[in-house]
């Protein structure tokens, strides 16, 4: 009898602690439930924060823009309003890198400081012709909204007639809005060259697509002497490219027309 009690003691005692177990171990769940729930809030907080860009910095984008074509002056604006950056691209030939520096860093160098964390820029120079430009695999994947083109017009003369060069011009456009459907593009010529003669009409013809086309146009010309003035050579190295001044006078009209003061 004895025997019988203890062990229906034992059962009894057995069945309280695995009650009382169970019991604990629900409420440590449903405190640790409790717990988890503001932390995945505050998880889920931080992760929206990250998110979201920091806000673009207090720019005037309407007054630094006055100074471009329409078209262009749209495609910062309309970037900016929406609070994206903006992704230019300066391309063009090997001119662009002669000078210490060449006109393209000094020129991209004043636009990181007049739209600082608004505007990234790309730089891509190419030693050939336009058509040979066209053959090489440029990539525009990242979505460029404004292209600065210098069209490789002095490489193409007496290569690549001027009616092609135009086409040309058209292809890179459309492969870039292929990317970006409202990209903008702005055109200018090379640099002069002293006692130019064929290349001038070449200059002009380009100026007069662009605006039949509606492409921005810029006129650095203006910085420089006359082709008929030796005081030109002053601007230029030896073999024609831009010395020191050139690649100044270059940078400070392409400056002009995206930075208006």
């Amino acid at each position: 009898m004895r025997k019988i009690s203890a062990i229906f003691f034992t059962i009894i005692c057995l069945a309280a602690l695995l009650f009382s177990f169970s019991t604990w171990k629900e409420k440590i769940q449903a405190a640790g439930g409790q717990n988890a729930q503001p932390a995945s809030a505050e998880t889920q907080k931080n992760a929206t924060k990250a998110a979201i860009e920091e806000p673009l910095p207090s720019l005037d984008v309407a007054a630094l823009a006055a100074n471009m074509d329409s078209n262009v002056r749209t495609v910062f604006l309309d970037r900016f309003e929406a609070g994206e950056k903006l992704q230019v691209l300066v391309v063009g030939s090997q001119a662009m890198d002669s000078g210490e520096p060449g006109y393209a860093e000094l020129f991209l160098n004043d636009v990181a400081d007049a739209y600082p964390d608004f505007v990234e820029a790309d730089s891509m120079s190419f030693d050939g012709t336009s058509a040979a430009f066209l053959q090489e695999e440029v990539d525009l994947s990242v979505g460029y909204d404004v292209a600065v083109l210098e069209p490789f017009t002095l490489n193409n003369n007496g290569i690549v007639e001027i009616e092609s060069e135009h086409e040309h011009i058209q292809e890179f456009a459309g492969r870039l809005r292929a990317e970006v459907g409202d990209a903008a593009l702005v055109l200018h010529p090379p640099q002069p060259i002293y006692g130019a003669q064929f290349y001038l009409t070449q200059v002009k013809g380009l100026e007069e697509f662009a605006l039949r086309q509606n492409y921005g146009y810029i006129n650095h010309w203006t910085a420089w002497p006359e082709t008929t003035d030796i005081g030109l050579k002053d601007y230029l190295t030896e073999d024609g490219s831009p010395a020191q001044r050139g690649a100044e006078a270059w940078a400070s009209e392409l400056n002009a027309y995206f930075i208006a003061n």
